[in-house]
């Protein structure tokens, strides 16, 4: 300024002009915005002050200051136009920057920045307008980490904990002798009712009665001793309790309960001792049931009274009651239309609405109890209360001796009673399928006939053979040696009597309850590990998407488990029919709730009317992903009226046809990008009719392609769908930070949806293989290597500051597609897959087996199940207790 003043002397320049010129460089020379000389180094939590300033007064009337990120043009707050704007500042931000608005006519635009997490660590500009001239200063933030919190050790501990108990109940599921056992049916099961008698078999070698033999039967639930043997003599502990004292002689100890009760229920168990060692015990349970029209019914059950009547005469009058004859309660009623219950029967029972027009009236009685045994009349009326129909049928109730339990290794009884053998023209005949287990001819055993695999392990009772005791014990049992037995008696080559026996292979109760904590128990574990990471860390998508997963991710463990077949009920019709539908529909709803939230708080960013459309497409998708909840509600519990399912499966149809369209238009629009346009108004329709095609019904019914071909095709086109859709996605995620991370997640949700295709809308027959290292590798392998690099990658925070991967939904996303994925061609090309498996499995059997030792050269009658063979061969002992 000094020397402008002394050219304008030398110049000899007006003062006026002169001073005007000064004052206008004055302004030329504009303001500097000043920062923090260095680094702000803050904790993560914490608050921090971002600096910034102007040494020189600043009219607020044309003033604009501007907080971004400098390494992603991230808008962080803004001042415009004598006011703050919250709407426009990144959702990030939203109520943690905050301005000091007091301050600015000071000169001091600082800004606060609350509650800082591991994203906000970077570089920011602080840019001021005024005017035409503008300044700006840049600042850094740099995280402070101070070792090991609290939420540190706990989400150590937590992976821990994970890993360890995925390892413990796998080596205690692995590291058992027996991990299945045999449930035996057989055809003489029979009704009894109360105040009858029931007889529970139980024999032995008569070579065993000896001194030192004790026969006892026992009450399981309660160990209640009801009947005893021991030395050669009765000891009686129960009056309706009796043994055949006749028949002990022939080593027969089968238990006669006499007038039996309600109260008799429960599991009964036979145990030999020979001295101070268990060497046999078999094991039955009397189960309570009702018996009718043929069948019977266990309590808990649904049972159906049938009855119907000419659909001609169904007119406005008439009436159509159920009753209990013994007590003249009403049950059921259906007049003018309507049906009516009886307060004790309410919601139990129904008719069958949909058949009503059929003139079927048949009674379905649910949740069966013991009260419900009686009569029950069914009287319909015309009219003035004009009979034209009668019909009575009586529930009674009894037990019925249920199927007897045997451990793999151990020994099996399977009870066949015939007729007494008087000569020797009878032939009895045990077989499995075509394969001889042991022959009776000619009042000799001709084990010679019999197959090799069941020398020295199939034995008759010889001494009861005949008085028509005709049962096989089946030694050293084996898991092969499942499947149907029969046992067939002959006079000449005429067939006089037969009865089978089914032997069904199940793991046993303990190794399925462990199986059942391998699923649940380390997911839940890593749910709460990402829960304190996320305190820890404060990364919230990161968090909420990890600890989503964990949650539903044991439905498709549960669906993809070898095992999933020995559930029973509706647990076991939901794993199959919902498991994998409901991990979809709850994943979705998280995933696009926070897609919600997001859009919304991004909302008046939009053109009014764009803005509007987006927030109702969020909301129908979320009204879609409930409703769909509620299908698979109905479609399990079956409590609704054939009608209504009808309603549900179409509304749900179509759901599936709208909701993958929706959501990849969604996605697209929630990261901001229009780039996928054309493939969202011309090509995505177009893909997702192809894919929602019944290509059973299309490819194969009506083009006559084989299974090979429409699946093979239908793979090509999947997989070609999910790359398009794929590349889409990662076009409109090209702005985002942690775009990798959500492009796994987007993509696990892909392939999930490809299995949710496949079993709703392409293919009928959803079983596949379930084979046991993809089983291994979701339920062990994932969490392990999940629990790792979680436990890593806080490690490496801790020392260096920064972790290796950056965004764990990378390996926890990954890992999880690569399991379903595993799953998908399972399920696809099961076809080819099960023959093979089959096969190798076969092969691996007779691989195993070993033939059992033999004690006796001839080994045609029941060997003795002496202590030095219980010693040797420990297997048998206690065998089916």
């Amino acid at each position: 300024m000094f020397v402008f003043v002394n050219v304008c002397v030398y110049l000899k320049m007006h003062f006026s002009s002169c001073f005007l010129m000064s004052v206008l460089l004055m302004i030329a020379d504009g303001f500097t915005v000043k920062g923090p000389s260095g680094p702000l180094v803050v904790p993560l939590g914490g608050s921090v002050l971002l600096p910034c300033s102007v040494d020189s007064l600043l009219s607020l009337e044309d003033l604009e200051v501007e907080w971004k990120r400098s390494d992603s043009d991230t808008l962080v707050h803004l001042y415009q136009d004598g006011d703050i704007r919250p709407e426009v500042q990144h959702e990030d931000y939203s109520g943690r920057a905050h301005f000091f608005t007091e301050r600015f006519k000071h000169g001091n635009f600082s800004l606060l920045l609350k509650n800082v997490t591991a994203e906000d660590e970077g570089q920011y500009t602080c840019t001021v307008h005024s005017g035409p001239e503008s300044g700006e200063t840049l600042l850094e933030i740099s995280l402070e980490y101070v070792g090991l919190s609290g939420s540190h050790i706990m989400v150590l501990i937590l992976c821990i904990t994970a890993c360890g108990s995925a390892l413990l109940f796998l080596s205690l599921i692995y590291c058992k002798t027996h991990k299945e056992e045999f449930v035996v049916n057989h055809s003489l099961r029979s009704f009894i009712p109360l105040g009858d008698s029931v007889v529970l078999p139980c024999f032995i070698d008569p070579r065993l009665l000896t001194e030192s033999l004790k026969v006892e039967w026992r009450r399981s639930d309660s160990q209640a001793l009801i009947r005893l043997y021991q030395n050669g003599a009765e000891d009686q502990q129960h009056e309706r309790a009796h043994f055949f004292t006749e028949e002990i002689k022939h080593g027969d100890f089968s238990l006669q309960l006499k007038n039996v009760t309600a109260e008799d229920k429960g599991q009964y168990t036979c145990t030999v001792h020979m001295g101070q060692d268990s060497v046999f015990s078999i094991s039955m349970k009397l189960k309570l049931g009702l018996f009718g029209n043929g069948s019977v019914v266990y309590l808990g059950d649904s049972v159906v009274v049938p009855f119907s009547i000419n659909p001609s005469l169904l007119t406005e009058s008439l009436k159509v009651e159920w009753r209990r004859s013994d007590a003249q309660t009403l049950v059921h009623l259906y007049q003018d239309g309507a049906a009516v219950q009886q307060q004790d029967y309410h919601k139990r029972a129904n008719f069958f609405t949909e058949k009503i027009k059929d003139g079927e009236f048949s009674l379905q009685l649910k949740k069966v109890k013991a009260e419900d045994a009686g009569e029950y009349t069914c009287t319909v009326y015309s009219g003035q209360d004009s009979t034209i129909e009668h019909f009575s049928s009586i529930l009674e109730l009894g037990f019925v001796v249920d199927c007897t339990v045997v451990s793999v290794g151990g020994s099996v009884l399977l009870p066949c009673f015939g007729p007494r053998l008087q000569t020797y023209s009878h032939k009895v005949e045990w077989k499995r399928s075509e394969t001889l287990v042991h022959l009776y001819q000619d009042g000799n055993i001709r084990s010679e006939e019999q197959h090799q695999d069941y020398q020295d392990r199939a034995h008759f009772f010889t001494e009861n053979i005949e008085h028509g005791n005709l049962s096989l014990r089946l030694d050293h049992m084996r898991a092969k040696d499942e499947g149907q037995y029969k046992c067939e008696v002959y006079s000449g080559q005429r067939s006089v009597f037969s009865a089978n026996t089914t032997l069904t292979l199940r793991l046993i109760q303990t190794v399925l309850r462990l199986q059942l904590l391998l699923v649940f128990c380390p997911n839940i574990i890593m749910f709460f590990a990402f829960v304190f990471w996320g305190v820890s860390e404060g990364s919230v998508i990161e968090t909420v998407s990890c600890c989503s997963l964990y949650i539903v991710r044991p439905l498709m463990l549960l669906w993809a488990a070898p095992y999933v077949q020995q559930f029973k009920g509706n647990i076991k019709t939901w794993i199959l029919l919902c498991s994998y539908d409901t991990e979809y529909i709850v994943f979705s709803t998280v995933l696009y709730s926070v897609l919600f939230y997001s859009a919304w708080r991004k909302g008046l960013s939009y053109a009014g009317f764009e803005g509007i459309m987006i927030i109702v497409l969020f909301a129908f998708v979320l009204l879609f992903c409930l409703f769909y909840s509620i299908f698979m509600f109905v479609r399990i519990s079956g409590k609704l009226s054939q009608r209504v399912n009808n309603i549900f499966n179409v509304l749900a149809g179509i759901f599936a046809d709208v909701l993958p369209s929706l959501q990849f238009v969604l996605l697209i629009y929630s990261f901001g990008s229009t780039r996928g346009g054309f493939f969202i108004v011309a090509v995505l329709p177009v893909i997702l009719a192809v894919t929602n095609d019944n290509w059973d019904l299309t490819c194969g019914e009506r083009m006559g392609c084989s299974p090979l071909v429409r699946r093979s095709v239908w793979s090509v086109m999947m997989l070609s769908v999910t790359a398009l859709m794929m590349f889409f996605y990662i076009m409109a995620l090209e702005n985002e930070k942690d775009r990798v991370g959500w492009a796994c997640k987007i993509g696990f949700l892909q392939v999930l949806w490809t299995i949710w295709n496949f079993g709703y809308r392409s293919f009928r027959d959803t079983d596949f293989p379930r084979i046991m290292p993809v089983y291994l590798f979701g339920s062990v392998g994932v969490v392990l290597i999940s629990a790792v690099a979680l436990m890593t990658e806080l490690i490496l925070k801790i020392v260096n500051g920064e972790g290796l991967i950056g965004d764990l939904r990378i390996v926890v996303f990954s890992l999880e597609t690569l399991f379903i994925a595993s799953v998908l061609i399972l399920l696809v090309f099961a076809t080819w897959i099960t023959p093979c498996l089959q096969s190798c499995q076969a092969r691996a059997k007779c691989k195993r087996t070993r033939k059992p030792p033999s004690t006796d050269a001839s080994g045609t009658e029941m060997n003795p199940l002496n202590t030095e063979a219980g010693e040797a061969q420990p297997d048998s002992v206690e065998s089916q207790t």
